[in-house]
C-alpha cells in the first residue's frame, strides 16, 4: 500500500509514551485522542479534509465525525473492511466442506450427489470492520500560521473488554495513519454511554411477503447506511425467503445497518451493510449469541461461522452454503431449494 501521508504511519508494538500514559489512569474506560499544532497551509491544501478539517477564508472549520480512508493504512483498512487473523497459535480443528457432485460423470442424466471432505485446518479469528471514527475538534486559532486540533477516536475502549490491549493498539494507529498523532486519556464516560456504542439490540420479526419484511427491515432506518440501502436488504430478502426464514433480525438503533434471517436455533445468516463486505453464518445458539457486543459477535473460532466476502459469484457459495447447512439439520431436501446453473435444473 502506497504511503498516503507524510507522517509516521504506525506502530508495531503500544509506544511507551502511550503505555506510561495509560499506567497513568484510574479509570476502566480510554479515548484514544490527541492534540496538534498544525500549519494553516496544510488545512488549505487539503492534508486533513479526510478528518474532516477545511478553511474557509480565515476561518477553520471542523466537520465530523468522520470515517478515516481505508488507503491511511494497515490499520485503516483492516478499521474499513475487517480483519482475517490466522490464528497459528490455537489448536487446529476439523472442518468440513460440503460440495455437489455429477453421478457417473453426467450430472445431467444421471443426478448429483452431496459429497463432502474433512480435514484438520489453522483456526482464523474474523474482526469484522470496526466502524472507528476520527473528529476534530479546534482547540486555538489566533488567525496565524498554525492552529491547534484535537483529534478524538471514537468509540472509545474498555481495559476490561476482551484483547484489550490489541483493540488499543488497533485504535492508536487508525489515529497514527490519519493524523499523525496519536494517544490515550481518562474517559469521563459511564458505563452505560460506553455499553451504548458497542451493545447491539436485535429486533426480530416474523416471516411474511417481501414488502412487508423489507418494510419492517428498514424501520427507521439508519441516516448514515449508504444510499442503495434499500435495494439491497430487498435483493437479501429475496434470497433468503426461498430458504423460509423463521424470523428475520435488525439491529436498532445506531446499529440498524445490521439485518438478516434465522434458519434455526444455531443458524443464523447477517451481514452490516453500511461496511459490507461479507455476509456471516453463524453456527451458535441466538438467544446467547446475540446478547455478544458488536466487537465479539465474531471475534471467536472461524469453527462457529462461515464468513462469505462478496466477490465474484459470492451469492452462488452463499446459497450453496446455507443449503448445506440446512440440509445438515434435516432443514432441506438435497438440491431441491434452487436451480443450479451447472444443470439447468
Amino acid at each position: 500500500m502506497a504511503k498516503r501521508f507524510p507522517w509516521k504511519r504506525n506502530y508495531l508494538i503500544i509506544p511507551p509514551f502511550v503505555q506510561s500514559a495509560l499506567n497513568d489512569i484510574d479509570g476502566d474506560f480510554i479515548a484514544v485522542a490527541a492534540t496538534k499544532k498544525i500549519k494553516r497551509e496544510d488545512i488549505e491544501a487539503g492534508q486533513y479534509s479526510h478528518a474532516g478539517l477545511s478553511i474557509d477564508g480565515s476561518f477553520i472549520i471542523a466537520v465530523g465525525p468522520t470515517h478515516p480512508p481505508a488507503d491511511a493504512g494497515k490499520w485503516s483498512e483492516r478499521n474499513a473492511y475487517g480483519w482475517d487473523r490466522k490464528r497459528e497459535d490455537w489448536p487446529m480443528v476439523q472442518k468440513t466442506w460440503t460440495f455437489e457432485s455429477p453421478n457417473f460423470g453426467d450430472g445431467a442424466r444421471n443426478g448429483w450427489t452431496m459429497r463432502s471432505w474433512t480435514k484438520d485446518v489453522y483456526q482464523h479469528q474474523i474482526f469484522e470492520p470496526q466502524g472507528m471514527t476520527i473528529e476534530a475538534s479546534v482547540l486555538e486559532d489566533r488567525g496565524g500560521e498554525q492552529v491547534v486540533v484535537k483529534f478524538a477516536l471514537a468509540p472509545m475502549l474498555s481495559r476490561s473488554a476482551a484483547e484489550f490491549d490489541l483493540m488499543l493498539l488497533w485504535a492508536i494507529n487508525v489515529l497514527q495513519e490519519n493524523t499523525g498523532v496519536t494517544g490515550v486519556f481518562a474517559s469521563d464516560a459511564t458505563r452505560e454511554e460506553y455499553i451504548s456504542t458497542v451493545a447491539l439490540d436485535w429486533q426480530i420479526f416474523p416471516p411474511g411477503n417481501a414488502d412487508e419484511v423489507v418494510a419492517r427491515l428498514l424501520g427507521s432506518a439508519d441516516p448514515t447506511n449508504a444510499a442503495d440501502f434499500e435495494k439491497h436488504v430487498r435483493e437479501r430478502v429475496r434470497l433468503f425467503e426461498g430458504f423460509e426464514p423463521r424470523a428475520y433480525i435488525r439491529g436498532q438503533g445506531g446499529f440498524g445497518s445490521y439485518f438478516g434471517a434465522q434458519f434455526a436455533d444455531d443458524l443464523v445468516v447477517f451481514e452490516n451493510l453500511r461496511y459490507g463486505n461479507a455476509v456471516y453464518l453463524l453456527y451458535q445458539d441466538w438467544n446467547e449469541a446475540s446478547q455478544r457486543s458488536r466487537l465479539d459477535l465474531l471475534r471467536d473460532q472461524d469453527a462457529h461461522f462461515d464468513r462469505v466476502v462478496h466477490t465474484d459469484g459470492w451469492q452462488d457459495r452463499l446459497v450453496s452454503l446455507l443449503h448445506d447447512k440446512l440440509f445438515e439439520r434435516g432443514l432441506r431436501r438435497r438440491r431441491s431449494g434452487y436451480r443450479s446453473k451447472r444443470s439447468g435444473r
